[in-house]
């Protein structure tokens, strides 16, 4: 049985939510409180919460609801606000929630190894250790998940930044082109390539 935790000052939105998975999902048990021997945290609208639980318990999986945000360097997922109940419960009952990277984990590609929470990455080539922005990590992360496609710059845009109204296509190509002069030095590998108006990880 999965024992799934979530944490919600709405509890409407926490009574609902628990009796929808338990109704739909006979092998899962539902708490309210925190718990580490839970599976997975369902965290809604609480970074702060967020940050606390991912302090605490490294092995568990990390969900946010958010409506203010798409991406996250702690969480493994973010689920948008508002989202589709019937696509969630899918999702948990086929066991498809989680994406390509966990936030734990290591993503690799060419020489490099990417360490989202440490916000770092690591060439072999040259032995060396680039520290990075939270925006270059989302950056990296979003490419990898989107690897089978070009990404354009308003995806990017929508999905790191939000469309936030004091961002513009010129600040994604200044963030990528400072990225790139920091992780390719001294002969590193190309690590982002334009291509057909956007952008992929060279993977």
């Amino acid at each position: 049985m999965k024992k799934i935790c979530i944490l919600s000052s709405n509890q409407t939105f926490l009574d609902d939510l628990s009796q929808q998975l338990i109704k739909n999902n006979e092998d899962i048990e539902v708490v309210s409180s925190i718990d580490n021997e839970c599976d997975v945290f369902f965290i809604d609208e609480d970074e702060s919460l967020l940050k606390n639980i991912f302090a605490q318990n490294k092995s568990a999986s990390l969900v946010l609801f958010s409506q203010k945000i798409h991406v996250s360097d702690i969480a493994d997922v973010v689920i948008k606000k508002p989202f589709s109940l019937a696509s969630f419960l899918t999702d948990i009952k086929n066991q498809n929630l989680l994406p390509k990277v966990r936030r734990k984990e290591c993503i690799s590609f060419q020489e490099y190894s990417l360490y989202p929470v440490k916000k770092e990455i690591y060439s072999s080539r040259n032995n060396q250790t680039v520290k990075l922005t939270e925006k270059e990590v989302l950056i990296l992360k979003y490419l990898y998940n989107n690897s089978q496609k070009n990404v354009s710059k308003d995806e990017l845009l929508e999905n790191v930044w939000e469309y936030n109204t004091d961002v513009t296509t010129h600040t994604v190509e200044t963030h990528i082109y400072r990225l790139r002069q920091k992780v390719e030095k001294d002969n590193g590998s190309q690590i982002i390539i334009t291509e057909n108006s956007g952008y992929r990880l060279n993977i």
